[in-house]
């Protein structure tokens, strides 16, 4: 003998209606550099603002507050990483400047890295385009030195190229919540690393008991 469902679902629609109205798309979290993390990355020359600097590109290893792990990479070569733990943002794709332009760079090459200069002539790239909109390295804030790796240089300048126009998807930044001059954001793309929101488990949740009852009554 069946039995009528709608006070059943009514009750589980609710419950969606509920956490989805209280439940913001991204909410503020704690991620901390660590240098245990291993990445690749290693030291470019470049010009910044017009003063050649020796600075560390590629991968940074961050820990979330859920003892989570990932590989990020700078977003923002301007503002010194700090080192204690940083309340951050997540923004998605479409809200922070080029960041569709840089998923698609991150989808299309990331994953299949396996050497320190690949990693670091990516970063260099995401560097141009973020402060210079991508007009290469010759000018602009983001310039080659004389003693820039040509290896490195060369690889940054045709991912730079390839990515004209192009959009992706995925895009994850993390911005800190006091300011993104408060400590440099950060960014990776799909598969996303971040911490999946407690309203995330709710719907799971909900559906699973939806369906579960749904049999039992059957």
């Amino acid at each position: 003998m069946k039995t009528s469902q709608a006070p059943l679902l009514t009750s589980i629609l609710s419950l969606i209606g509920l956490t989805v109205a209280t439940s913001p798309a991204m909410s503020a979290m704690t991620m901390t550099y660590d240098s245990s993390i291993p990445t690749l990355s290693q030291t470019v020359n470049l010009k910044f603002d017009g003063n050649v600097t020796s600075i560390y590109a590629g991968q940074i290893g961050v820990r979330f507050d859920s003892n989570l792990t990932a590989l990020l990479f700078c977003a923002d070569p301007f503002v010194t990483l700090r080192t204690d733990a940083v309340e951050v943002t997540p923004l998605n794709t479409n809200q922070f400047t080029s960041g569709a332009r840089l998923a698609w760079m991150f989808n299309t090459y990331v994953p299949s890295f396996t050497q320190n200069w690949q990693a670091a002539a990516f970063q260099i790239a995401a560097w141009d385009i973020v402060a210079d909109n991508g007009n290469g390295f010759a000018a602009g804030r983001v310039r080659r030195a004389s003693t820039t790796d040509a290896q490195v240089l060369n690889f940054a300048a045709s991912m730079v190229t390839a990515s004209v126009g192009k959009s992706g998807t995925g895009g994850t930044f993390y911005q800190p919540t006091a300011g993104p001059r408060y400590s440099q954001t950060l960014f990776n793309a799909s598969p996303d690393t971040s911490v999946p929101e407690p309203g995330t488990y709710l719907l799971i949740g909900a559906g699973l008991l939806a369906l579960s009852q749904i049999r039992r009554r059957q």
